[in-house]
């Protein structure tokens, strides 16, 4: 059965459906309501909410009486009650409302009361004498557009559903665990429920299957390296030593990672962890003891980082405590030289090599380790899936250590690496400074500009960020040449660089190398700075259109500042053109917590974008709330990972098959 066969459903209802991303008889059954009317439950008017909707029976003692009010609008009103009060029944601009009741009869009325002359009134209610389709029953209520009224809807859906062929998606232990109704059963009762406790029973059943398949989706397509026999790294003195000789106090942050870390190494199964950690949280310090424990322990080390900056400063971190143990560590990085690259790959292999830090050139296939004993990738989320296994597949039983400095709300986390235990840190370093953030307008700029030259009279350096859309490259890189000369004339007497996408990778590394050292002042970029070295004498960054970027994006280039000693600022420069997207950019101002600010962006855009799924151009799963539903998702983890154990490949590939007409297909996103 297709759309177009169900009845009243014409070439703009089709189109109306499309707009809903609605294309096909599956994508109408899992289509989820916003929220649930009760049309079923009849209330007193003593007792009404006078906060939403409900139901009243009552009887109609006067009217009509017919008027025009104050902005000539016609209105229609009977007196009504139950019995104990008195009620007005309003009808605004319905003239033939004079017709709808009897005087003497009583009527079923649903609608949101309000008080009108110190009465009870409803306004432009749903009426009928008897209980029937509409009125008597727990109506579900979903997203709309003009061509697709609610009725249309539920009449459609109802068509749908008896012409729909019941599916499997979960394995018969799993329903025989927890008794589920079949697919189709669940999905009755979502669009069609007795009440309203059997439809939150039916939605969190279909929660459930939703982060189910998630799993299996993720399993099928996506997975990392399993848990397997891994190479034992006892207790060694030189990762004591390490953590004595450290400069700071660890947070217990820190501390806990470390713990978690020091427990895997030591079991008999391979390492296999998520950190995170929000920007400037210290997770550096927590893979360097990785490193150091494992080289102690006689294993090598690959730290892999995305830019040659960003490997350079790990390097150079490591090195230092490196050299203390009389562990050897080097670089490799594109532009090492041929006969240095050479050297290396040989001393690798002979394991003359400890700690090799580099970026993509580690992957090279003429990198072998002798005896591969820990991966430590950082800001994981700019590598693929394929590129992580491919260095981890250069040892046997290798323990892996991602990091991430983009926060991801716990239960995200469980869907994205299920397969990987993750550890947190979410307490910030003693005398990390709280980086000031301020809200304005773009008209507002002369007085940003000053505040930054103020800054850099001071002695401090700055960044100006523009927007880079996919849609229109090119548009924003003109705004940024533009931005940039404008403020070399604003700034004059001071050194200003542009930096964007169509940079070339040596000038875009001289350019940040020059910003870091000092010799550059004012730093015009796009958002390639987003993931960038450190720079402690930065302190403000000032970004351009904040209401083109999503909030952990905004967070994220606002810890390109508050590196150093100095106080520091983030501007957002706006042009919001509605107060949702302006309280959106104020959530920023408020927090400077990470993790707070990912569960905000998550409420606000859903979790599409951060998965990587589409599902017909929507952004938001159907039936599971990743704000509310973390036990769900936990629990799902957790006999996703019973079930795999004994699970056939066949069985598995019917439920990614089946996976896909409920969550769409997974595309390229960050699982990939």
């Amino acid at each position: 059965m297709e759309l177009k066969d169900i009845k009243k459903i014409g070439p703009k209802r089709l189109e109306g459906l499309r707009k809903l991303n609605i294309t096909d008889i599956n994508d109408l059954v899992f289509y989820s309501p916003n929220y649930y009317e009760d049309r079923k439950t009849l209330v007193r008017v003593k007792d009404l909410d006078f906060d939403k909707k409900q139901l009243v029976h009552l009887k109609i003692v006067a009217g009509p009486a017919r008027r025009k009010t104050a902005n000539n609008m016609t209105m229609v009103s009977y007196n009504a009650t139950d019995g104990e009060r008195p009620v007005e029944i309003v009808f605004f601009n319905q003239s033939f409302a004079v017709s709808y009741f009897k005087k003497g009869l009583s009527y079923y009325i649903f609608g949101k009361p309000s008080i009108y002359n110190n009465r009870v009134s409803f306004s432009n209610p749903i009426f009928s004498q008897v209980k029937g389709k509409d009125l008597g029953v727990i109506v579900p209520i979903y997203p709309l557009n003009a061509a697709i009224t609610n009725k249309i809807l539920r009449d459609s859906i109802k068509v749908a559903l008896d012409n729909f062929t019941d599916i499997k998606l979960l394995p018969d232990e799993i329903v025989k665990k927890y008794n589920f109704l079949s697919i189709k059963a669940l999905l009755r009762m979502i669009h069609f429920p007795e009440d309203i406790e059997k439809a939150n029973y039916a939605i969190k059943s279909m929660a459930y299957v939703e982060a189910f398949l998630l799993n299996v989706m993720k399993y099928s397509n996506f997975s990392f390296t399993k848990k397997s026999k891994g190479k034992v790294i006892r207790d060694t003195s030189e990762e004591r030593d390490f953590l004595r000789w450290l400069p700071f106090l660890l947070t217990d942050g820190q501390k806990d990672a470390i713990v978690d870390i020091k427990r895997d190494l030591e079991a008999d199964y391979s390492m296999n962890r998520l950190l995170q950690g929000d920007v400037g949280s210290g997770k550096t310090v927590v893979g360097q003891y990785m490193a150091i424990k494992t080289v102690a322990g006689g294993k090598q080390v690959a730290f892999m980082a995305p830019t040659t900056l960003l490997a350079v400063q790990n390097y150079e971190k490591l090195k230092t405590f490196a050299d203390k143990f009389n562990m050897n560590c080097e670089l490799l990085i594109s532009k090492t030289k041929k006969k240095d690259k050479e050297r290396i790959y040989e001393e690798v292999q002979n394991g003359n090599i400890d700690i090799l830090v580099g970026t993509h050139s580690l992957l090279n296939e003429d990198i072998n380790f002798k005896d591969l004993g820990s991966v430590i990738i950082d800001e994981q989320h700019r590598f693929g899936v394929n590129q992580r296994n491919n260095l981890i597949e250069k040892g046997n039983g290798t323990n892996v250590l991602v990091m991430s400095a983009t926060p991801i709300p716990r239960s995200l986390s469980i869907i994205l690496y299920g397969d990987m235990d993750i550890s947190e840190i979410k307490t910030m370093p003693e005398g990390r400074q709280k980086i000031d953030t301020y809200v304005l307008t773009e008209k507002e700029m002369d007085s940003i500009n000053g505040f930054v030259r103020r800054e850099l009279q001071n002695g401090r350096q700055a960044y100006y960020v523009c927007p880079l859309i996919e849609e229109s490259e090119k548009s924003d890189l003109n705004s940024a040449t533009e931005l940039y000369e404008r403020l070399k004339d604003e700034f004059s007497g001071k050194n200003v660089a542009l930096l964007t996408g169509r940079t070339g990778d040596e000038e875009k590394e001289k350019i940040m190398t020059d910003f870091k050292d000092g010799l550059i002042d004012v730093l015009v970029s796009t958002t390639v700075i987003e993931v960038g070295i450190d720079v402690p004498n930065a302190t403000t960054i000032v970004i351009m259109n904040g209401e083109r970027f999503g909030l952990a994006q905004l967070h994220q280039l606002r810890g390109r500042v508050g590196r150093g000693q100095f106080k520091s600022t983030c501007i957002i420069a706006h042009n919001a053109k509605n107060d949702e997207t302006y309280a959106r950019l104020k959530t920023i101002e408020r927090s400077n917590d990470g993790f707070y600010i990912a569960m905000e962006d998550l409420k606000q855009r859903g979790p599409g974008e951060i998965l990587g799924l589409r599902q017909s151009g929507a952004q938001k799963f159907k039936f599971l709330d990743f704000e509310t539903d973390l036990n769900i998702v936990m629990r799902t983890k957790n006999d996703f990972d019973e079930y795999i154990k004994n699970a056939s490949e066949a069985e598995v590939t019917e439920l990614k098959n089946n996976a896909e007409l409920l969550l769409g297909k997974i595309e390229s996103g960050v699982l990939n």
